[in-house]
């Protein structure tokens, strides 16, 4: 009997990483023999693919969803009544997803798979982490760290913010004793497979495999050795924005970073807040508007001689890092996730423990064509590891197999 498998996903449509994901993740599903169906909130009535795959109506989870559920009950099980899956596949983040999914699912026997991108399901905020680094206060000692010991990220005050806090601790306390129970959850960072056996997820649950991720739109692009290096720029602390200005203090007079942004508003955002003037001022930095996957952000890249990733985001293979090695490019990190476990400095991509170690590695590779070349080798090859098709689906075997 074919199983048959209801993909549960932040986004399907459009060009977000998300979408992305849960696309690739239905193709792995039907070439291993599966039925696909999608339950998706950015519809307004159910729809057929021209494949045959059915995409189902999901209400839209609000703040107050895990406490007046009818709606979300009686539209779910409708979906599971018509469909009858023999697995939900939840795809992204947790916490904009209704705690039923799981809990209803569970009672009618139905396996339940879960590839979670963020750190939502322990921490308050998507991203757990502060400028510092990493935060896991509510990991460690429970989610009362945020109600009541001033969480690092919500900066809601007075009646409205304990509201928001006491709402968001109450659900993640719900949630966690549904996913404890989940039948396997998919990451692809040994950090972030120890944060699943902490929060109390069985460790025979706990499966590491890469993001899924088609690099079909890189193979337009001519990578070729440049004499700059990028920064893809997002204005969030996660991101590692803030810290732009400490690796640019120690890198030479030669160096020159561009800084690709999608709009002038983060631009001057960016300008007012991270201290980046002076090295604009200075020659190094180089600040480039209207850059993006749909514009010349791919052109950047590929004509670049290498890509500084600053992202302290604790978790899972970020899209970045992913298009930065299918383009061949080195790539400077920090010690953090998944960096260290898949990047071997010097071979394959650059890790640091500081800013100024980061400095020290890319003021070298500006003046070192053989060191580019053999880490540019390197980078692919990681590339093609890490977007192995067959190495996905036999871990999807795998898990429904059991």
């Amino acid at each position: 009997m074919r199983r048959k498998i209801l993909i549960i996903p932040d986004s399907y449509f459009g060009n977000y990483s998300g979408a992305f994901v849960a696309q690739i993740a239905k193709q792995l599903l039907k070439e291993i023999g599966c039925t696909v169906a999608i339950y998706s909130d950015e519809i307004t009535e159910n729809q057929t693919e021209a494949d045959g795959v059915e995409i189902y109506y999901r209400n839209k989870c609000s703040s107050t969803a895990n406490w007046f559920v009818s709606k979300y009950k009686a539209n779910y099980a409708k979906v599971l009544d018509d469909f009858k899956p023999n697995a939900i596949f939840t795809l992204g983040s947790v916490t904009n997803k209704n705690i039923i999914f799981w809990s209803m699912a569970r009672k009618r026997g139905i396996k339940i798979i879960s590839k979670i991108f963020m750190q939502d399901f322990f921490c308050n905020n998507y991203y757990a982490n502060d400028e510092k680094g990493l935060c896991t206060k509510c990991l460690d000692h429970g989610f009362k760290e945020c109600l009541f010991r001033n969480c690092v990220r919500l900066n809601d005050k007075g009646l409205i913010g304990l509201f928001k806090k006491l709402n968001y601790t109450i659900n993640r306390y719900r949630l966690q004793k549904e996913l404890i129970r989940t039948d396997a959850v998919i990451t692809s960072s040994k950090q972030q497979i120890e944060f699943y056996v902490r929060y109390g997820i069985p460790r025979e649950h706990c499966y590491k495999t890469p993001l899924y991720f088609n690099g079909d739109r890189l193979k337009k692009y001519n990578s070729t050795m440049g004499d700059y290096f990028v920064f893809v720029a997002q204005n969030r602390i996660d991101k590692g924005i803030h810290l732009l200005k400490d690796v640019l203090e120690h890198c030479n007079l030669n160096v020159k970073v561009v800084a690709a942004y999608a709009s002038q508003k983060s631009i001057d955002y960016a300008l007012q807040h991270f201290g980046l003037q002076s090295y604009v001022e200075k020659g190094i930095l180089e600040i480039r508007n209207e850059c993006t996957w749909n514009t010349n952000l791919g052109e950047v890249v590929a004509a670049s001689r290498g890509v500084i990733n600053l992202s302290i985001w604790p978790s899972t293979t970020e899209f970045v890092l992913l298009e930065v090695l299918g383009l061949k490019k080195p790539v400077f990190t920090y010690k953090v996730g998944i960096h260290p476990e898949i990047i071997k400095s010097g071979y394959n991509g650059f890790v640091a423990d500081t800013s100024a170690a980061m400095a020290t590695q890319i003021n070298e590779l500006a003046n070192n064509d053989s060191l580019y070349r053999d880490v540019s080798k390197g980078a692919y090859e990681l590339y093609l590891q890490m977007t192995d098709w067959e190495g996905w689906k036999n871990t999807l075997k795998e898990i429904l197999e059991k």
